[in-house]
């Protein structure tokens, strides 16, 4: 029999690996709305761009760690998975460390100043760290610890938020050592034995055995999360590069009212990989597409709630949202325009999700390098034609293409892995998967990406 959970165990699943993320959500968003009101545009832009360099990095964390550990963890037992995993641990750490040169000569480069410079680039490699952890702890059955450093992060954050709001800043170098400050305290519910792993015994010896974690899974994971960045985030770069941040500023202020959406949609695609890997794992397809379609109208519902919240907002109080100082006709039509996107993205993660959890890393890589092309080439043809808001139709369109992929591929690769299944009943099942009508059932946002932290 598959393991189908009952439909309020799922729901409070889904709220406990929520509330962590909601929690950072809110103080991230808590401390962006202070700085969009403090700062002027181009220190503004600056900071968003920088996020958004984070939030790749920390998709390409997603692809060369955290994505496999759930496929390592439900594989082989004892010794067996024992030495891929520390080889995940020690590898990560050192590209942490790259991580933070990379990142400090960006900011410094978009002219933020040493000490600016210095606490960004402190962010966005501890930050790495904190990502993984998570992700361990969710493969390894402890998601408790997932949302004790989450709100431990988002508590230190909204501390840091209330000091940096009472200082009145002038840049952004208040923010980022509020951003250090919560993420480093995020590290710490993960416990002393998990951080003796992390940091005291990586060893090159062990670092060898991540060359079959990268052959098997990581290269088409990398693959698809930097072709699925061109495809969601092809505008930030381009707007950036082509017009400067002062350009960026309104689109990536448009972008904060779906920040729960992003939040909400990643969140959930971490907690619930985990998941159905266990049940691929076991081959118990059924349970798995039970989630894939519960976790589909739980997206639909959020969306729902928080667009009908923005709505009234925009109606009846704007100015509360969004400061004076912005054109307030352009913001609208930029936030209808994310909303677009945003519920093409949740109706495609489910069904990504799932084909994460069995290892389908190499048709999902394929899918957003199609998709990233049409992004990209769409993007530049309307930043040159009718401006920054308007590239967010570029990754409208590119959005599309890559959830039509995503639709037909994920049924198929459901119905081959049915068949191939040691379980003689989930291959007895397979005829039924293949003559089903194709219904679009979702995918993840990207490819193994984090938490929107723009």
């Amino acid at each position: 029999m598959p393991r189908i959970f009952p439909l309020p165990t799922r729901l409070l699943r889904y709220s406990l690996a929520i509330v962590g993320p909601f929690g950072s959500a809110g103080a991230q968003f808590a401390l962006s709305f202070v700085l969009l009101r403090h700062v002027a545009p181009s220190a503004f832009g600056r900071f968003s761009f920088l996020l958004v360099a984070s939030q790749l990095s920390t998709g390409v964390w997603s692809a060369l760690f955290c994505a496999p550990l759930p496929i390592l963890l439900a594989g082989a037992g004892g010794d067996a998975r024992a030495e891929p995993v520390r080889s995940v641990l020690t590898v990560s750490l050192v590209g942490a460390i790259v991580g933070f040169g990379v990142a400090l000569a960006m900011a410094l480069a978009l002219g933020d100043g040493t000490t600016g410079a210095l606490l960004f680039a402190g962010y966005a490699a501890t930050n790495l760290l904190r990502w993984l952890a998570r992700a361990h702890a969710y493969a390894c059955g402890r998601p408790f610890r997932t949302t004790a450093s989450d709100l431990a992060y988002a508590l230190v954050l909204l501390a840091g938020t209330a000091v940096v709001a009472l200082a009145g800043p002038t840049s952004a170098v208040p923010a980022y050592a509020a951003l250090l400050a919560g993420t480093a305290a995020g590290l710490l519910p993960f416990g002393r034995t998990y951080l003796a792993d992390q940091f005291l015994r990586a060893s090159p010896r062990v670092a060898r055995a991540y060359r079959p974690v990268w052959r098997d899974h990581a290269r088409w994971s990398l693959f698809g999360v930097l072709t699925t960045e061109a495809t969601a985030n092809s505008h930030a770069y381009l707007v950036t590069l082509l017009l400067g941040p002062t350009a960026f500023a309104p689109v990536a202020a448009s972008q904060l009212a779906i920040r729960p959406i992003n939040v909400a949609v990643n969140a959930l695609t971490e907690f619930e990989r985990a998941q159905m890997a266990r049940e691929i794992g076991a081959g118990r397809f059924d349970a798995a597409l039970a989630a894939v379609r519960l976790f589909r109208w739980v997206l639909v519902a959020t969306w729902s709630a928080i667009g009908l919240g923005i709505v009234l907002l925009l109606w009846r109080a704007p100015h509360a949202l969004y400061p004076r100082s912005y054109d307030l006709h352009t913001l609208t039509i930029a936030t209808a325009l994310w909303m677009a996107v945003a519920i093409v993205r949740l109706a495609r993660t489910p069904d990504n999700a799932l084909m994460q959890a069995g290892g389908a890393f190499r048709p999902l890589a394929m899918a957003s390098a199609w998709s990233s092309g049409v992004s990209v080439a769409a993007v530049l043809a309307l930043i040159l034609a009718g401006g920054p808001v308007l590239s967010i139709l570029g990754i409208l369109g590119g959005e599309l293409l890559f959830a039509l992929f995503i639709w037909r591929r994920s049924r198929r690769w459901l119905a081959d892995a049915r068949v191939t299944s040691p379980d003689p009943a989930a291959a007895d099942a397979a005829t039924i998967a293949e003559s089903a009508p194709m219904l679009p059932i979702g995918a993840d946002e990207t490819i193994g990406r984090p938490p929107d932290l723009r």
